[in-house]
C-alpha cells in the first residue's frame, strides 16, 4: 500500500525556499528528516521536491530506471555553464557513449602511471612549506590544499605543457569561478545571473580564460610529435568502440574542465578537514605517523605504496564520511513512479544528501564521532553500500575516485613524513555547505617539523 508523504508546509507562493537557501540549510534538512522520516515532501516556489534519506531508496534512484531520475534540475543547468556536456552532466545515450570512451583512462593501472606526477607536485609543495615553517609563518589550510590539488590535477592533465603564465591564469580564475558557481547552485534563481552586472560578466570571463588555455593546449597536442603520457593524451587516444571515433575538441574541453573541478576543490576541502581533525586527535595522528614511518621512512612513495598505507586511506574515508565532498545530489523525476512504497510525482525534484546519509543513526554507530576503524575491511563489509556516497553511486559513480584516493593518501603520507600540522584550540571548525563542503572560516595552522628531506 502506498505511504502518504509528509513534510513542512512552508510559506505561500515560495514554499520552503528561505530555509533551503539559508546558511543553515543542512540543519534544516536534518530537522525535517528527523520530524517526517526518510521521505519528506516540500515545495520551492510551486515545484514539489522530495528529500530522500534512506539508503534502500537511494539505491533505487541510482541503479533502477536511472533514465527516470535525470540531471535536468536547475542546479545542473548552472553546472553545465561551466562543465558543458561531460560525463558528469550528460544524460541518456550521450552519457553512455562518453562514459565508455573516458572510463578506461581512469582504471587503476592508468592512474598508477600518474603516481610520479602526484609525488613530484607534493614534494615541491612541501619544500615550500619547509621554508614557511622555518620562517615561523602560519598556513591557511584550505588555500594551501586548493593550491596543491590544483597543481596536481593540472600536471596530471597536461604534464609539462603548461607555462608558468598559464598556471597563474588558471589559479587566478579558479577561485572566483568556484565561488560564483557555489552561489548559483545554492541560490538557483536564473534571473539573478542574467542581469548585466559586473560580477556576472566576470563569471563568463573566468570560463573564457580557462577555455582559451584548454583549447590551445588541445590544438598544440594534436600537432606535437612527442606526446606525453598524461590524462589529456589518454583521453585524446580513447575512441568509441562502435564507431572508432575519438572525442571532439569540445568534448575534450568538457572532460578537462570537469576534472579541474572534480579533482581540485573536492579533494582540497576534504584534506583541509583532515588536518583540522588530526590536530585534535593525537592518537589517530600517531597511528598515521607509525604507519608512514614503517612503510616509507623518508623515501618518496611510488604507486605500489598506496596499498601499503591502509590506515591513511581509512582516515581519509572517514573524513569524507563526516565532510562529504558533495553534500547534496539533485535529480529530476521525469514521470510518475513508485519509490519503494512512496508515490513520486513526475516533474518533481529530488535531493539525496550524502551529508545526512553519512550521519543516519540506523546505519552508523555514534555518527558524529570521528572513527577511522569504521573502514576496517570487516566493518566495511557490514556497511550498506548506499549509506556511504562520497563519490556518488550506481553506474554514475565518480569516474575519478581512484585518482582522488591515491592523491589523498600520498598527500597524507608525504606531509606526515615532514610535519605535524597544528591548529589553535579556539579554531572555528564550522562548515560551509554549498556545491562542496568546505571550512566556513580560515584554518590557520602552525607547522611543526618531524623530519626534513635529506636529514
Amino acid at each position: 500500500m502506498a505511504i502518504k508523504r509528509k513534510g513542512p508546509k512552508g510559506y505561500p507562493l515560495i514554499g520552503s525556499l528561505p530555509k533551503f537557501i539559508s546558511s543553515d540549510r543542512m540543519d534544516w534538512l536534518q530537522s525535517i528528516s528527523n520530524t517526517y522520516g526518510d521521505v519528506v515532501e516540500f515545495k520551492l516556489f510551486k515545484k514539489n521536491f522530495y528529500l530522500i534519506n534512506h539508503p534502500d531508496l537511494v539505491k533505487d534512484i541510482l541503479t533502477r530506471d536511472i533514465d527516470n531520475y535525470t540531471k535536468k534540475s536547475i542546479s545542473f543547468k548552472f553546472i553545465k555553464e561551466v562543465l558543458g556536456e561531460s560525463t558528469f552532466t550528460a544524460m541518456g545515450d550521450d552519457w553512455r557513449r562518453k562514459r565508455l570512451i573516458v572510463q578506461p583512462s581512469f582504471r587503476n593501472a592508468k592512474i598508477s602511471n600518474l603516481a610520479t606526477i602526484m609525488t613530484d607536485c607534493i614534494e615541491e609543495f612541501l619544500t615550500e612549506w619547509e621554508t614557511q615553517c622555518d620562517g615561523g609563518k602560519s598556513i591557511e589550510l584550505n588555500d594551501a590544499m586548493m593550491y596543491l590539488t590544483l597543481r596536481i590535477v593540472v600536471k596530471a592533465l597536461f604534464s609539462s605543457t603548461l607555462s608558468d603564465a598559464d598556471m597563474t591564469d588558471i589559479t587566478e580564475a579558479f577561485k572566483p569561478l568556484l565561488e560564483a558557481a557555489n552561489t548559483r547552485i545554492s541560490l538557483p534563481i536564473k534571473m539573478l545571473y542574467r542581469l548585466p552586472l559586473n560580477k556576472n560578466k566576470k563569471y563568463q570571463g573566468y570560463i573564457e580564460t580557462l577555455n582559451g588555455i584548454i583549447y590551445r593546449i588541445i590544438k598544440d597536442r594534436r600537432l606535437a610529435d612527442n606526446k606525453p603520457e598524461d590524462l589529456l593524451q589518454m583521453l585524446m587516444d580513447a575512441t568509441d568502440e562502435d564507431t572508432g571515433l575519438p572525442l571532439t575538441d569540445i568534448e575534450l574541453r568538457d572532460e578537462v574542465m570537469t576534472m579541474f573541478i572534480a579533482g581540485h576543490e573536492t579533494t582540497a576541502s576534504a584534506m583541509s578537514w583532515l588536518w583540522a581533525i588530526l590536530s585534535t586527535n593525537s592518537n589517530i595522528r600517531e597511528k598515521i605517523e607509525q604507519e608512514v614511518d614503517e612503510v616509507l621512512g623518508e623515501r618518496v612513495p611510488d604507486a605500489s605504496d598506496f596499498a601499503k598505507l591502509p590506515y591513511c586511506l581509512k582516515v581519509f574515508k572517514e573524513i569524507m564520511r563526516l565532510y562529504p565532498p558533495v553534500p547534496i545530489i539533485p535529480r529530476q523525476v521525469e514521470k510518475d513512479t513508485m519509490l519503494g512504497d512512496y508515490p513520486i510525482k513526475g516533474g518533481s525534484g529530488i535531493f539525496l544528501s550524502p551529508h545526512l546519509l553519512h550521519r543516519h543513526p540506523e546505519f552508523w554507530h555514534v555518527p558524529e564521532v570521528f572513527d577511522p576503524n569504521r573502514f576496517d575491511k570487516a566493518e566495511e563489509r557490514k556497511q550498506h553500500t548506499y549509506a556511504y556516497l562520497p563519490f556518488g553511486g550506481g553506474v554514475r559513480v565518480c569516474i575519478g575516485n581512484n585518482f582522488a584516493l591515491m592523491e589523498a593518501v600520498f598527500i597524507i603520507a608525504m606531509t606526515t613524513q615532514r610535519f605535524r600540522v597544528n591548529l589553535p584550540s579556539d579554531t572555528n571548525f564550522e562548515p560551509s555547505v554549498g556545491l562542496t563542503t568546505k571550512p566556513k572560516f580560515a584554518l590557520n595552522a602552525v607547522l611543526q617539523r618531524r623530519h626534513a628531506r635529506g636529514n
